[in-house]
């Protein structure tokens, strides 16, 4: 048979025809299971979003417990030193995958997330505290991309949208169950134990992943670039760190713009160093393949949809219903969970129609529920806010995965690791920056995010203005998103990667 372009040879497989027919490992290269290796890597992954979704609720009795901080170091530090750890280690994820193996990589992330959870457990101090959570942050910020790059690299091209599916469902079902449960554990125990259950999620996590495991995937012994690594932690740390201090510091305060903007100059910079190299620590040519760009773009503008529901929902139902926390979470942990039911279909739906449909479809509904969000009455049915809430995560579940398996797909395969790394960061300044820019428009219309008994209509119109920004941010991204792949085109990139695989055999 033919490939395209290519004339006809009676050993030549039609790629285009069926791409998973070149993934066969021969005998010389036994197969792993897939489905078994998805399942360790779906326990760590698990444990470790679990792990920043649960300690929000604890915070309150860790402030009660440690005494006050000589060096000024405040409980919200507990949050922000994880959030800095993912910050620091991402960068270099590429590197050291190509350089020691995403096994080696993946089982080492999860005994240092384990290590952070046992100090924790034990701190005397806030200090000490705050350190161990900066090492479980090193730890998590490694799980989640290695760990969608060794599910990415088991299965054949034409099967990683319903295998990345599957693994979304950790992803989204964490945020569902992880207030609920902390909550339950800080209250029944003490918030040390809730570091104790990690300990042991993380070392059932490491000692199945090491003893199941492969290393498999491409492995490149380059330089360090160590410069470029520095850079970009300085950078992303500055932008998600000030962008996240916004709501204290103020949105629009000199404080917030300096941070903020010091951290995009050092970017810049970033940039111009990366793009002169031979092996930067993040290699910005991905971006000169379009169906990446356009992805990533996808991921960056739902991302930032995401994090407006995840950050000013809450806070609205607080502040104009007089909801209080736990009512809060019970209302909208059924989002979660829809994102986590379609995760799997929009995967297997992309793997054969494409990118585009599901994910058009997906920001479709996302639109919806977001101008139904923006335009909330006082008065309106708490019911009515989680079916529009179950609509949203819909929505979301349907445009995630098959955005980023297209951007994943249209790249040759030694870009593996560095491009779900870069998904992840940019995944973390999105997010940051939606919501600094959000809290902006609210500070400027009610004087605060969170004000203390506002009028209660004037508040819910400020937070209905938010959602109306977002609404319209979800209609750009739709047309982001007709730049996607269709079929032909998807198939396409799963042929070229199927053709990489049985060259590298």
């Amino acid at each position: 048979m033919s490939g395209p372009g290519r004339g006809d040879t009676s050993a030549e497989v039609d790629v285009t025809a069926d791409p998973s027919a070149l993934v066969d490992d021969g005998p010389s290269r036994p197969r792993q299971s897939p489905w078994v290796a998805m399942g360790v890597i779906l326990v760590g992954t698990y444990g470790a979003v679990l792990n920043s979704t649960t300690m929000g609720v604890a915070l309150p009795e860790v402030a009660r417990d440690l005494t006050p901080s000589p060096l000024g170091v405040d409980v919200d530090w507990v949050i922000t030193a994880f959030l800095l750890g993912i910050v620091m280690i991402q960068p270099g994820i590429g590197w050291l995958s190509d350089r020691f193996g995403r096994k080696h990589v993946y089982v080492g992330a999860l005994l240092c997330f384990v290590a952070g959870a046992a100090v924790s457990a034990l701190a005397p101090t806030m200090e000490v505290l705050v350190g161990a959570r900066f090492v479980q942050g090193l730890g998590a910020g490694a799980v989640m991309p290695v760990g969608m790059a060794t599910i990415y690299e088991l299965f054949p091209a034409d099967r990683r949208g319903s295998a990345l599916g599957i693994w979304g469902i950790a992803v989204m079902a964490a945020p569902a169950v992880g207030p609920p449960l902390g909550g339950w554990i800080v209250t029944a125990a003490s918030w040390r134990v809730l570091f104790v259950v990690f300990v042991g999620v993380g070392l059932g996590a490491a000692a199945l992943a090491y003893g199941v495991l492969r290393d498999n995937g491409a492995r490149e012994h380059r330089p360090l670039d160590l410069t470029g690594w520095v850079l970009a932690v300085v950078g992303i740390a500055m932008v998600v760190i000030g962008a996240r201090q916004a709501t204290s510091w103020g949105p629009t305060s000199a404080l917030t713009i300096a941070v903020v903007g010091a951290g995009l100059a050092v970017l810049v910079v970033l940039v111009r160093w990366a793009l002169r190299r031979d092996h930067p620590i993040i290699e910005f040519r991905m971006f000169a393949y379009p169906t990446f760009a356009v992805g990533m773009g996808v991921i960056a503008l739902v991302t930032m949809a995401q994090f407006s529901r995840l950050n000013y929902i809450p806070i609205e139902l607080q502040v104009v219903r007089g909801l209080d926390a736990q009512e809060v979470g019970l209302l909208l942990a059924p989002a979660a969970l829809g994102a986590a039911v379609m995760m799997p279909i929009s995967g297997w739906v992309s793997d054969r129609v494409g990118a585009r449909p599901p994910t058009v479809v997906g920001l479709v509904i996302m639109a919806f529920s977001m101008w139904q969000l923006a335009h909330l009455t006082v008065d309106g049915s708490d019911r009515w806010v989680t079916i529009v809430l179950i609509i949203q995560g819909a929505g979301a579940g349907l445009c995630q995965i098959p955005s980023s398996v297209a951007a994943m797909n249209s790249l040759p395969s030694r870009f593996v690791s560095q491009s779900t790394a870069i998904s992840q960061l940019i995944r973390q300044m999105a997010g940051a920056l939606g919501v600094a820019v959000l809290a902006t428009l609210l500070v400027a219309d009610m004087g605060a995010v969170a004000p203390v008994d506002p009028p209660l209509e004037e508040a819910q119109a400020a937070y209905n203005g938010v959602f109306l920004v977002v609404f319209w941010l979800v209609v750009a991204t739709i047309v982001a998103a007709l730049f996607l792949p269709g079929r032909r085109r998807s198939q396409e990139h799963q042929a070229e990667r199927a053709r990489e695989f049985i060259e590298s055999s």
